[in-house]
């Protein structure tokens, strides 16, 4: 009897993500990352391939070593600069995925 009623309370993950308040949350921030993310890179940006977002990491492949050297140097300044874009500040680190 406990487990039946407590079975109640969850709700399938597939629920959650298909619904329309989750997806337009994520959807809208992604849209916006990568505008935002060719303005504040500028002429890096030709070298740096935005992959995608894991959690609060955002995964860049750039196109060489002297790219990834730039990118690692300037991304405590471009996490600040691409997280004054959004409400609330979620980005907290750049990595550089060079074997994707």
């Amino acid at each position: 009897m406990f487990l039946e009623k407590r079975k109640a309370n969850w709700t399938k993950a597939s629920a959650v993500c298909s619904s329309p308040k989750v997806l337009g949350v994520f959807t809208d921030r992604l849209a916006l990352l990568d505008a935002v993310w060719k303005k504040e890179m500028g002429r890096l940006g030709e070298h740096c391939v935005l992959l995608g977002v894991d959690r609060d990491v955002i995964l860049v492949k750039p196109s060489s070593a002297t790219a990834a050297s730039e990118l690692s140097l300037r991304s405590s300044v471009l996490v600040k600069s691409l997280n004054k874009h959004f409400r609330k500040p979620w980005i907290k680190a750049i990595k550089t995925a060079n074997s994707i």
